[in-house]
């Protein structure tokens, strides 16, 4: 299985663009300057991540407007898992449930785990793991102590 390309925006905030690496003939997109109003359709707790991590995506220059289908997608599942996990908690862990509360509890638990896995995978894609993150750099943090080559 081969590994997904690399986009060279991404390659410059991790400090490893290389030109002989490079794909010449890649798209170029600029960066959002102004965030779009959240979705009509979001939930408080899915504008409010609409909100912080696009701004946080915005001052770092990684949101393009090509990238926003999938960041909404990051934030109705994100949110999600928040807004599940909130209804999980106010069930007490020792109660008595009968049969149709027991269903309820399921399915809830059900979207918690599939929310959780799907915004994951998704974070990953817009360097909010501390895995991906770890492969970043701001850009202008080069310290002239790191080249090994002076």
């Amino acid at each position: 299985m081969a590994r997904k390309p690399t986009p060279t925006a991404l390659k410059k905030m991790r400090g490893t663009v290389q030109p002989c690496r490079s794909n010449k003939k890649e798209i170029d997109i600029g960066p959002v300057t102004q965030l779009p109003y959240a979705p009509r359709w979001f939930t408080p707790t899915q504008s409010k991540i609409y909100k912080t991590k696009g701004d946080q995506l915005k001052v770092m220059g990684l949101l393009t407007s090509l990238d926003f289908e999938l960041f909404i997608s990051f934030c109705k599942e994100y949110g999600d898992y928040i807004d599940t996990a909130t209804q999980l908690n106010k069930i007490p862990l020792a109660s008595f449930m009968n049969e149709a509360d027991d269903y309820i509890f399921k399915r809830i638990s059900k979207i918690n785990r599939e929310s959780w896995e799907r915004s994951k995978a998704l974070a990953s894609e817009f360097g909010f793991t501390p895995s991906a993150r770890a492969k970043m750099a701001m850009p202008g943090n080069d310290d002239p102590g790191d080249n090994d080559f002076d």
